[in-house]
C-alpha cells in the first residue's frame, strides 16, 4: 500500500535504459504533461540520446 498517493499523483517506474540517458526532470515533466503519450516520447528520446541499453518504463497516475 503506498501511503499518500493523492489523486491526479504521478508514480514513475523505470530502468536504468532510461534514467542514464534522460535528466529526471525531462522525465517528470514528460510523464505530467501527457500520460498517455509518455512512455513512447520518453523512449524516443533515450534512443535519440544514443540509447544502448534496454529501455522499461511504468507511469501510474492516480485517477
Amino acid at each position: 500500500m503506498i501511503k499518500g498517493f493523492l489523486k491526479d499523483d504521478i508514480i514513475v517506474m523505470t530502468s536504468d535504459g532510461l534514467t542514464n540517458m534522460v535528466p529526471q526532470e525531462e522525465i517528470f515533466k514528460q510523464a505530467k504533461k501527457n500520460i498517455e503519450i509518455a512512455t513512447k516520447e520518453l523512449v524516443d528520446k533515450a534512443n535519440n540520446n544514443g540509447g544502448y541499453d534496454n529501455i522499461t518504463i511504468i507511469i501510474i497516475k492516480n485517477i
